[in-house]
């Protein structure tokens, strides 16, 4: 009834209205004249708001009903949903179980070209020995049905994870560079974790005691009239066995759930890469998320990279630099000796192929392109001291090793290795009578750079 009146006040309105424009059009425009138009415009605007309203109402009440009989169909299932949740995410995952195993197991393997379908012999010489060095590194894409609560945290949330558990409430670490940086907002990340199950605030002699300092803890005791003498374990215990836990304010602490130690235990790799200057946080985290039955996800992340830096045009610096951080993560590490002198030497060599060329655009004069050298053995010469000090590795078994090791990545020449050990003995042994002609073939190598320079600068000298 209402929608019919609101029909007939919009129609009436608007026939006023252009009947006052027809009277205003053969008389004059009077004050009333006005007064009536502005009541009747009111009355439009009135009445097309109060329809709009009426069929909003009408949908919304259709939608409602409709609402309503899914809800009511769905009770009538709800309680066999529940039940049969666990069975459906097990048939989930046997599906893609068995997708996955149509698909092959992915592994690490050589990245080839489709339009060619070939590699260079020293791209897949180095495929060959990062796939030999990490076979046990299998990549297995996750369920997202397994494990949900990984999927809810970025990179970001798991580093605030990772730097504040088990860190006093009021001493969270904020001022890190990387978290400024980033302009990353620790508090709201805190109530996140807390919020999703992550982290507790907990507050209680066990978890609170070790945070108090040895005065602190003897102001409570002395409080108490208890003795005051022992060090800080006996303190803590003689706070536990005489003073009601309720009785004294004790600090609060961060500290990580069941579900936020697991995730703690399963991403380790975040403190390592969160401050890397070769690659992103959030690269790093979306490669190592992806993958299953791989212990060290730092050292995988590393060889993926090596891997896919194989595409990219400036091999020898960014395959230098990946290495090298690999060399100082194996150290740290202990990994095998064998392996860590492998990539070590690669990594000195391209770090020397690649100073040669700079020296030959940059220094004319053969002292400065010895000294220029030098410079690139800098990253591992305490590692090759000991070599040759400490574990007595003659000269000859040296340059054989350090031409096997290079050779295992790529093909080289046994000449160019061992003018290369020679220029890393010159500067152990501070060898300063060494020049160039004994060196023989970086002395070519500079040599052949510098006439391809100049007729690329006479080719274009207009």
């Amino acid at each position: 009834m209402k929608k019919i009146f609101y029909w007939f006040l919009l129609i009436f309105s608007i026939l006023m209205i252009f009947g006052g424009i027809n009277e205003v059009t053969q008389n004059k425009l009077t004050f009333i004249d006005i007064f009536m138009f502005a009541i009747f415009i009111s009355l439009i605007v009135f009445s097309i708001v109060k329809l709009f309203k009426h069929n909003h109402l009408d949908y919304k009440s259709n939608k409602s009903n409709t609402n309503h009989k899914n809800i009511s169909n769905s009770k009538t299932t709800q309680f066999n949903n529940v039940q049969s949740n666990d069975h459906i995410r097990k048939n989930n995952i046997t599906h893609d179980i068995e997708t996955n195993n149509t698909k092959k197991v992915k592994q690490v393997k050589p990245i080839t070209n489709n339009k060619t379908n070939t590699l260079s012999k020293d791209q897949v010489k180095l495929n060959e020995n990062v796939q030999e060095n990490n076979q046990d590194l299998v990549i297995e894409v996750k369920d997202d049905n397994n494990n949900n609560y990984h999927y809810d945290l970025n990179a970001n949330d798991i580093l605030i994870l990772h730097l504040n558990k088990n860190r006093e409430v009021g001493k969270e670490v904020k001022n890190h560079f990387y978290l400024l940086e980033n302009k990353i907002n620790v508090d709201k990340i805190l109530n996140k974790l807390i919020n999703l199950g992550f982290l507790d605030i907990k507050s209680n002699f066990d978890v609170s005691l070790p945070y108090l300092k040895v005065p602190e803890l003897k102001d409570i005791l002395r409080e108490y009239k208890l003795k005051l003498g022992g060090n800080k374990p006996e303190l803590i215990e003689r706070v536990k066995t005489n003073i009601d836990e309720n009785a004294i304010e004790l600090p609060q602490v961060y500290v990580p759930t069941s579900k936020g130690n697991e995730i703690i235990g399963e991403t380790e790799y975040i403190l390592h890469f969160y401050n890397s200057p070769i690659i992103s946080l959030g690269s790093a985290h979306k490669i190592a998320k992806e993958v299953l039955n791989v212990d060290d996800k730092i050292e995988y992340i590393y060889l993926y990279l090596l891997q896919q830096n194989q595409k990219s045009n400036n091999l020898d610096h960014r395959t230098a630099n990946i290495i090298n951080n690999l060399v100082f993560y194996y150290k740290k590490t202990n990994k095998n000796k064998n392996v860590i002198r492998k990539y070590t030497n690669y990594s000195t060599y391209l770090s020397v192929a690649q100073g040669i060329h700079s020296a030959a655009f940059l220094y004319s004069d053969e002292e400065n392109i010895i000294d220029r050298l030098f410079i690139y053995f800098n990253y591992h010469l305490e590692y090759y001291e000991n070599m040759l000090f400490i574990d007595n590795v003659n000269r000859s078994l040296f340059k054989n090793l350090f031409y096997e090791d290079v050779n295992s990545f790529e093909d080289t020449d046994k000449n160019f290795c061992d003018d290369i050990c020679e220029l890393l003995f010159a500067q152990i042994y501070n060898n300063i009578n060494i020049t160039l002609n004994d060196l023989p073939t970086i002395n070519y190598i500079l040599e052949k750079i510098k006439k391809e320079n100049e007729l690329r600068i006479t080719k274009y000298d207009f």
